[in-house]
């Protein structure tokens, strides 16, 4: 991994997210490093591949940018652990890598300002900064996996239409998650 690639990975974050600060640089190399230890180029969006991340930060829109995964395209997943980490699935192969930021996981933390922080991850190797373990994944279902859409039914409680699955079965009848359990929202008119 060089530092000019890097520089130029950097700048689209930077233009994805809208500023740079310490998440963007490190989701940044965060990503490279997925997606050179899966074999796959830089600056090409490829289809078998699937990111999970772990977090809802700034270090998941440079993650975003460096691989193209999308929530639209269903390969950018969110697994709500609130951890700095994701894990780099080909779907095509099984193989899968959990990168996690080492940084982030330290106790005992120096005090970097921001241009001292993105600097150091402009320069040291990624196998300094990063935890990798090899995974499997084992979450997904075909219906849950990139592509269009598998499967519809309606929620027999609101009659909301739910796609790929996410339905839930009581008494027989599909129902959608909101319905099932409590939801994020509450109607007020």
């Amino acid at each position: 991994m060089n530092i000019d690639d890097y520089d130029e990975q950097l700048k689209k974050a930077v233009e994805f997210h809208g500023e740079l600060c310490g998440g963007i640089a490190i989701g940044t190399k965060l990503g490279m490093y997925g997606l050179e230890l899966l074999g796959m180029e830089l600056n090409k969006r490829h289809k078998n591949l699937i990111v999970i991340l772990e977090s809802e930060r700034c270090t998941s829109d440079g993650i975003q940018a460096v691989t193209k995964c999308s929530i639209g395209k269903r390969s950018l997943k969110l697994a709500y652990y609130g951890k700095f980490a994701a894990t780099f699935y080909n779907m095509d192969t099984g193989e899968a890598y959990r990168v996690s930021d080492a940084d982030a996981n330290k106790k005992d933390k120096s005090k970097e300002t921001r241009e001292e922080l993105v600097e150091r991850f402009r320069i040291t190797p990624p196998e300094e900064l990063f935890n990798v373990e090899k995974v499997k994944v084992k979450q997904f279902n075909e219906a849950q996996k990139p592509g269009g859409v598998h499967a519809t039914s309606w929620c027999s409680v609101c009659g909301e239409k739910i796609t790929d699955n996410y339905h839930l079965l009581r008494a027989g009848k599909p129902i959608c998650e909101a319905c099932a359990n409590e939801s994020y929202y509450e109607v007020i008119e």
